[in-house]
């Protein structure tokens, strides 16, 4: 039905949330007949590689702020590879280079909000200057949003006018996840816990909300925190300040985190804003309860129907402690028929459609 495409994925690295979307959406692309590579700037790549997935590092040595000789190579690659029918961007960095490369066939994909709090004069100024920063950036782009959330925040609150603008979702790979679930890991413990995977990055992820919610509802069960970032330390002192040394334990990162989620009896998410929130996603197909604020954007895509009752509104703890208590007792049943919009054919087809629609 489709001629054969070909497709670029561009990113700074293949690490965290977004790294993980497109290697997925990279590998259920190729499966399904579409010629797919991904272009890094970054040496950061947190996960195994596909074998039939070809990933460039631009420039192992390139300092990672040095725009101009970044986009030099880009286009240079992009030629060498005679082009492709899309290439697409996958973070606010990637996405200022790739605007800046002026290539012809640019897609870029939001994945996150990109939102901060700001307090105060000062802090209306800078949210002001941070709106106008991230307008100018949409302004006049094609973009592919991972939620619709995003694409309302996009048009709605920022009030950038797209020259198109199409929302679809990460792609998963529901049998790879519960396949990768049943792999032995002895650092998992042989205790009850409840999980949070994320970024140590309390701006972002709100682990303070979250401790504090979890030390109010003095459930049992022990608190992991799976993740890496440049807050540790700073979480470390929260759950010292809560006296919570022997309670909640930051475990690290871990590129299988399948297993702590399947072993775990629930997961609690507590950010501020979020792209899509995927741990939400891959926690539920693991049939794991999952509590989480309703923060902008994505919770309230995955959190449908009877689970919607456990969204609760951001930086409440008393409701999240609640709720984790709730969701411990009693938790609806988890249908399989909620992931199929989220399947990687079904996200490649809604790729394929665009494709042939350029």
């Amino acid at each position: 039905m489709y001629d054969k495409k070909r497709v670029i994925h561009f990113n700074n690295s293949l690490s965290g949330g977004a790294g993980k979307s497109i290697l997925t959406l990279a590998q259920a692309m190729t499966e399904e007949g579409i010629e797919t590579s991904i272009i890094i700037y970054e040496d950061k790549i947190d996960y195994e590689i596909p074998a039939n997935v070809r990933v460039t590092i631009l420039d192992k040595d390139i300092h990672r702020f040095n725009k101009r000789s970044i986009v030099k190579m880009l286009k240079e690659e992009y030629i060498n590879r005679g082009g492709a029918d899309m290439i697409i961007s996958n973070s606010s960095p990637s996405n200022k280079i790739l605007s800046m490369a002026n290539i012809d066939n640019s897609w870029h994909c939001v994945r996150s909000a990109e939102t901060k709090n700001f307090y105060g004069i000062v802090g209306k100024m800078k949210q002001k200057f941070r709106y106008a920063k991230y307008k100018r950036l949409y302004d006049n782009k094609r973009l592919i949003t991972v939620s619709v959330g995003l694409k309302d925040y996009i048009t709605q609150e920022l009030g950038a006018k797209p020259e198109r603008v199409e929302t679809i979702y990460n792609a998963f790979d529901f049998e790879t996840i519960r396949a990768l679930s049943n792999e032995n890991d002895d650092d998992i413990p042989n205790e009850d816990y409840i999980i949070h995977i994320g970024r140590y990055d309390i701006a972002h992820k709100r682990q303070d909300i979250l401790i504090k919610a979890y030390k109010k509802s003095a459930l049992p069960h022990k608190l992991i925190l799976l993740g890496q970032g440049r807050d540790r330390d700073k979480i470390a002192d929260i759950i010292k300040d809560y006296a919570l040394e022997d309670r909640v334990i930051l475990a690290g990162f871990k590129s299988n985190p399948y297993p702590w989620i399947k072993r775990a009896s629930m997961l609690a998410f507590s950010s501020d804003f979020e792209g899509f929130a995927r741990v939400l996603l891959e926690a539920l197909a693991l049939n794991r309860p999952v509590v989480s604020t309703n923060c902008p954007t994505g919770p309230s895509e995955i959190l449908t129907g009877e689970l919607s009752q456990f969204l609760v509104p951001v930086g409440d703890t008393d409701a999240l402690a609640d709720k984790m208590k709730q969701a411990m007792h009693s938790y609806p049943k988890i249908d399989k028929s909620m992931f199929h919009k989220f399947t990687k054919k079904e996200i490649v087809r809604q790729y394929k459609m665009l494709l042939g629609d350029l």
